[in-house]
């Protein structure tokens, strides 16, 4: 089986948490709209986010990246272009091509002294190294890697890299030694928190517990892995979880269960384009189906399995495929072609060497023991609880500093808000202050008006019909004279509406109704007033005069020149607003464009207090005039 490595990936600028495919998809939509350096790094970060999950797409920003990393002539930028890079190859199972990249960027990162660049190239070195089985070379990058984190005094770091180093332990035989490893590393996982180590950790210590034949310890370990995995979205993780239940199930003697789990593996594998892992776990269905019995399928999958990871260069599990479908060949009593891959194998074994580098796994082993020692892990315990005090101090004094500048912000947002209600209330006071003082000088006015003037004309008007009753025999003065005591009743009758529009401060559609249903009987010919409105508008005392004196207007103009025998006065509703119309059953106007003395004082009128004034004439079909409230006071 395929080891649950944890594949420590240090990025070269990015972060680790995973994106949404929406975000993902905003990202992608950025890229024609950038250039240089920020083009690189968003194409970076794409390949990075696509590396687990779309191996394909990851390859094709990484190109396009490293393409236009080469002409920008920054070295810095070039290697971290190079390290993300080589994730897409690893996960699809290229890891010769993964190495040739980490090469690239480890030579890069020498000459820059990059310390934390260097580490992140040897961690990757090493772990592809181990997939192509070059031990050797793998735990001699993991060293590398080791001795410039404790240099830099990352414990951190150093777990994964242990973690890392463990897996080489394990893998080469050294199961025991690989153990106890891991479980110092899960003490400190555990209380660091880093989830990403936690779940590598569980996975790594059921691979441990099954060599050893723990199967309850070891499926334990697995199943504690998966919770965290689904919560994270880790899907290459959760395969490699799937693949151990496999082979844990299988190795216990639960063939059925354990073919459950191999094909949940195999079929995330296949979605996140991960070759390597996807041939070992056909290889392990084979495998499954040959010791159920069912040669057919066994023999398609081990085929399909061989065919992969020979491809992908994965020599442990080539030698596994040749020698599963020489056994399968030998349950089918296929002697002839079960030879043939006993030859292929043997071949291809003499090709590689699969027990390299033992001296140096136990020089490393040593190496740990020691640095354990020396700096032993309850110092690193110690200093994990030191930075969790700190950071529950700066937890404490951020949560006070950010109460403090919330209840700044609430006290002077409180305050200005009292500032702009006392000014709001300050100007209502003068607002009303003035109109009370407009109101007091209107009614002193109207009083006057009513006393003097108003007195002034009755009087007038009553010497005009006493001198018309003097003389009876004067027909020409006498009709004089009642002309001159109609106008006088006329001006009386106007001068007291606009004493009676003074005298209201405001009033409504009802107000004014009231008002010309009181004249109407003084009027000669019929009017009907049509009140259609649902609504009891609020108009001032401009509003109301103003329409008041339209209407009066409009009827004027009817006696005088339409020759009707009827007026309708109508309200209706408009929508904001309404629209009052008077309308005649007389002649029309006779000119073509119509613009008399009346009609300009009506549409001033209209104009003046916000509403729309319209004439509708035809000849033989009466005259309409209507003014229209869009806009209402209230």
């Amino acid at each position: 089986m395929k080891p649950l490595l944890c594949c420590f990936l240090l990025l070269s600028g990015g972060f680790l948490h995973s994106q949404t495919q929406q975000q993902l998809d905003s990202l992608e939509h950025l890229v024609p709209k950038k250039n240089g350096k920020e083009k690189v790094q968003l194409l970076n970060d794409l390949t990075f986010y696509y590396h687990e999950n779309n191996a394909e797409k990851a390859i094709r920003f990484g190109e396009q990246a490293l393409k236009l990393a080469k002409t920008l002539r920054d070295d810095r930028m070039l290697a971290n272009t190079y390290n993300d890079f080589s994730m897409p190859f690893h996960t699809r199972g290229d890891f010769q091509k993964s190495v040739e990249l980490n090469q690239a960027a480890l030579n890069i990162r020498l000459k820059l002294r990059d310390t934390m660049g260097i580490i992140s190239s040897q961690a990757k070195l090493g772990s592809a190294y181990n997939e192509l089985t070059q031990y050797k070379k793998a735990q001699q990058a993991y060293n590398e890697a080791i001795r410039l984190a404790r240099i830099k005094k990352d414990e951190g770091l150093l777990l994964h890299l242990y973690q890392n180093s463990a897996n080489v332990l394990e893998i080469s035989g050294y199961v025991q030694q690989a153990l106890e490893m891991q479980k110092d590393v899960q003490k400190l996982a555990l209380k660091s928190g880093d989830t990403s180590l936690i779940i590598n950790n569980y996975g790594n210590l059921g691979n441990c517990y099954r060599k050893l034949k723990n199967f309850p310890k070891s499926r334990e370990m697995y199943l504690k892995a998966i919770p965290l995995i689904k919560e994270h979205h880790k899907l290459e993780q959760l395969s490699m979880v799937y693949q151990g239940l496999g082979v844990l199930e299988r190795d216990a003697g639960n063939t059925d269960l354990g073919l459950e789990y191999y094909k949940k593996s195999f079929r995330l594998y296949k979605q996140i384009d991960s070759k390597t892992g996807e041939g070992i776990v056909a290889v392990n269905i084979g495998n499954s189906y040959k010791d159920l019995g069912n040669f057919d399928s066994a023999e398609v999958y081990l085929k399909h399995g061989l065919e992969l990871v020979k491809d992908t260069r994965s020599f442990r599990q080539t030698l596994l495929a040749y020698r599963a479908l020489a056994e399968l060949e030998i349950k089918k009593k296929n002697f002839e072609k079960a030879t043939e891959y006993l030859k292929l194998q043997s071949q291809f074994q003499d090709s590689v060497s699969l027990h390299q580098g033992n001296e140096v796994l136990s020089e490393m082993f040593t190496k740990y023991e020691v640095a354990k020692k020396e700096q032993e892990l309850a110092e690193s315990e110690a200093k994990i609880a030191k930075n969790r005090f700190y950071k529950a101090v700066w937890t404490g004094v951020s949560a006070t500093l950010f109460l403090f500048f919330i209840l700044v912000f609430l006290f002077f947002r409180h305050k200005r808000k009292l500032a702009q209600e006392e000014l709001i209330r300050t100007k209502q006071e003068e607002q009303f202050l003035r109109e009370k003082q407009l109101n007091e000088q209107k009614l002193s006015i109207s009083r006057e008006l009513h006393d003097n003037i108003g007195s002034q004309i009755t009087y007038l008007i009553s010497s005009i019909d006493n001198l018309s009753y003097l003389d009876e025999h004067h027909e020409n003065l006498n009709h004089q004279l009642r002309n001159l005591s109609d106008f006088g009743r006329n001006t009386m009758l106007e001068l007291r509406s606009t004493i009676w529009a003074m005298n209201l401060e405001e009033g409504t559609t009802d107000t004014l109704i009231s008002r010309i249903e009181s004249v109407k009987s003084k009027i000669p010919i019929p009017v009907d007033i049509q009140n259609n409105l649902k609504t009891n508008y609020p108009l001032k005392a401009t509003e109301l005069l103003n329409l008041y004196r339209v209407t009066q207007e409009a009827i004027q103009n009817t006696l005088k020149y339409a020759e009707a025998k009827q007026v309708i006065i109508r309200f209706e509703e408009t929508n904001p607003g309404f629209r009052m119309t008077v309308s005649d059953n007389g002649k029309g106007i006779q000119s073509a464009t119509p613009d008399g003395n009346g009609l300009r004082n009506m549409r001033y009128r209209c104009e003046q207090i916000g509403a729309s004034f319209e004439l509708h004439t035809q000849p033989g079909q009466g005259t309409s005039v209507s003014c229209t409230f869009s806009h209402l006071s209230y």
